[in-house]
């Protein structure tokens, strides 16, 4: 018995792989190195994963870009069904998107298969930190749309744990799992870590989310209006509501872990004049 794991070069599909790592595991990506190749744009490669397993994929990991049309996804899904995949966790977001064009009509398809899946609904990551460091090296900053709203930061690692749980568990089951981390912290405070453990004044800059769109020019405009409504919702105090949750799942990596274990990302490299 396998399990396939979409997305499994990305941040949490990383972590999910090294925690699977004494299970059957199918990996997949457009780079090398991995199970099979597989490119979301391409049904064509939706067969190679199954076709590399040794045996019956049971369980499927979806990781889906947002800017994939949800007629790839449904095609998928039914082929995963069709090869005997009897569940699947699906990675989302914490907040409840009322009318959500790309999650929506994925849970609804999913629903229609009639087989037990899950849904992971984890606040931002730490992680996002790391992609793109420049503004904290280069220039002793955080941007943000969210004000002075709070958000439960967690761990990739803390997430796929929570992955791992429902992709092995011996009896599958429909739920949706919020996760998020140990703190509610607001950006102001983010960047109040970050001076901390950096060492040297770290600012957050609060911008409008028309701004924050601008910033996303040239990426699916689906993407575009639905990222815009996070950040509205955030500011608005969605993430609180979330964080507000009996049922949450708390993660255990805290922010403070997190930059410690990754400051170099963030160190500034000191100007050496060059002699003539």
């Amino acid at each position: 018995m396998s399990i396939l794991v979409t997305g499994s070069t990305g941040k949490t599909g990383r972590c999910i792989v090294n925690l699977l790592r004494d299970h059957s595991v199918i990996t997949v990506s457009r780079q090398p190195g991995c199970s099979a190749y597989f490119d979301w744009e391409d049904p064509a490669t939706y067969i190679l994963p199954f076709e590399a397993a040794r045996d019956t994929v049971v369980s499927v990991h979806l990781i889906i870009p947002a800017h994939i049309p949800t007629q790839n996804a449904s095609e998928f899904i039914d082929l995963a069904v069709s090869k005997g995949v009897k569940r699947f966790v699906l990675m989302s977001g914490s907040l409840d998107i009322p009318g959500d064009p790309i999650q929506g009509p994925i849970r609804a398809h999913l629903r229609n298969t009639g087989l037990p899946f899950c849904v992971l609904r984890p606040s931002r990551f730490f992680d996002n930190f790391s992609e793109m460091p420049e503004s904290v090296r280069d220039h002793d900053k955080i941007v943000s749309a969210t004000g002075t709203a709070s958000i439960g930061f967690v761990s990739c690692e803390d997430v796929a744990r929570v992955a791992v749980g429902c992709l092995c568990t011996k009896v599958p089951h429909c739920a949706e799992h919020i996760i998020v981390g140990p703190e509610l912290l607001s950006f102001d405070e983010v960047a109040e870590y970050f001076s901390h453990v950096l060492r040297r004044p770290i600012a957050h800059e609060s911008i409008s989310v028309a701004a924050q769109k601008e910033l996303w020019f040239g990426l699916a405009d689906d993407f575009i209006r639905l990222m815009g409504l996070v950040e509205e919702m955030t500011a608005l105090g969605g993430e609180e509501a979330v964080y507000a949750t009996e049922t949450k799942i708390i993660g255990k990596k805290t922010l403070t872990d997190f930059l410690q274990e990754n400051s170099d990302l963030w160190m500034q490299t000191p100007h050496v004049a060059l002699r003539t």
